[in-house]
C-alpha cells in the first residue's frame, strides 16, 4: 500500500508539471493549506469553529501570493503570522510550525521562477525525485540491514544503516543524471547529497512533532503514509536547503 500510494503521487507529480504545469503552483498552494489543516488539527486547536479555522487557513496562506515576486516581504508577513496565530491559539508550537511549513513552501514557489539550474520546474522534479530517493533507500535500507538507531526517542524506526544507504541512493540517481548530461559540475555533488541529509532532517523534525504530541500519523487520508505532512516533511526542510544553495549561485 505504501508503494502504491507512493506511486500514484509520483504520477500526479508529473502530470502538474509535465503535462499541465500551469496546475503545478495552484496544486503546491493546496498542498500548503492540507499541511496547515494537519497542523491545526494535531495540535488540537479548538478556540474556534472549522469554518472560522478554515478562513485562518486561508489567511495564513495569503504570504505565499508575494513568494515569487517578493520572499522579503512573504518572510515578513510570516513574522506577522507567527504573531497573530500565537495571540489566538496560546501555542507557540502551532505558531512556529505554521510559519516553518509556510515559508518552505515560499521557497519552493521561488525556486519555480528561478532562472538558476536549481530552478523551475524541471528541477522541481529532480528534487521530488531526490527526495524520494533518500526516503526509499533509507526505508529498506534500515529495514533490511538494520543495526544501531539514530535518534531513538525521537524516531525509533531510523537507523544509521538506513541514513547511508538513503545518501548512497541519491549519490547513485546523481551520477545517473551525470550520465545523460545533466548537472555535469562537481558542485551539484555538494547540492544532492545535501538535499538527502536536509530531507532526513526534514523527517526527524516532523517525527519529533509526533512524538510529542503523542500521535503516530498526522493523519490518515494517504493509505500506507499517514498525512500529508508525513509524505512531505522531508521536501519541507529541503526547501530551504536549495533555495540557500539557489541563492548562493545568484550572488
Amino acid at each position: 500500500m505504501r508503494s502504491l500510494s507512493a506511486l500514484v503521487l509520483i504520477s500526479l507529480l508529473f502530470l502538474f508539471a509535465l503535462v499541465a504545469p500551469v496546475l503545478l503552483k495552484p496544486a503546491i498552494w493546496i498542498l500548503n493549506m492540507l499541511f496547515l489543516r494537519e497542523l491545526f488539527k494535531l495540535f488540537d486547536f479548538k478556540r474556534y469553529s472549522s469554518f472560522n479555522n478554515i478562513i485562518l487557513i486561508g489567511l495564513s496562506t495569503f504570504p505565499l501570493y508575494f513568494s515569487q515576486t517578493d520572499l522579503a516581504l512573504t518572510f515578513f508577513l510570516n513574522f506577522c503570522l507567527f504573531f497573530l496565530i500565537l495571540y489566538l491559539s496560546q501555542s507557540k508550537g502551532l505558531s512556529f510550525f505554521i510559519v516553518y511549513v509556510n515559508l518552505s513552501i515560499s521557497c519552493l514557489l521561488s525556486l519555480l521562477v528561478s532562472p538558476t539550474e536549481l530552478g523551475g520546474t524541471s528541477f522541481f522534479i529532480v528534487l521530488v525525485l531526490a527526495i524520494a530517493c533518500a526516503d526509499i533507500g533509507g526505508y529498506f535500507g534500515g529495514r533490511i540491514i538494520g543495526g544501531p538507531k539514530v535518534l531513538e526517542l525521537v524516531s525509533p524506526g531510523k537507523t544509521w544503516a538506513g541514513i547511508l544507504v538513503g545518501w548512497i541512493s541519491v549519490v547513485i540517481f546523481y551520477y545517473i543524471l551525470k550520465l545523460f548530461g545533466l548537472y555535469l559540475s562537481d558542485f551539484f555533488l555538494f547540492i544532492f547529497f545535501g538535499i538527502a541529509l536536509s530531507s532526513q532532517v526534514g523527517d526527524f523534525i516532523e517525527s519529533y512533532i509526533k512524538r510529542n504530541l503523542g500521535v503516530k500519523d498526522t493523519d490518515n487520508i494517504i493509505p500506507g503514509h499517514g498525512g500529508f505532512l508525513d509524505r512531505f516533511d522531508g521536501l519541507i526542510f529541503a526547501s530551504f536547503f536549495v533555495k540557500i544553495m539557489e541563492f548562493y549561485l545568484q550572488i
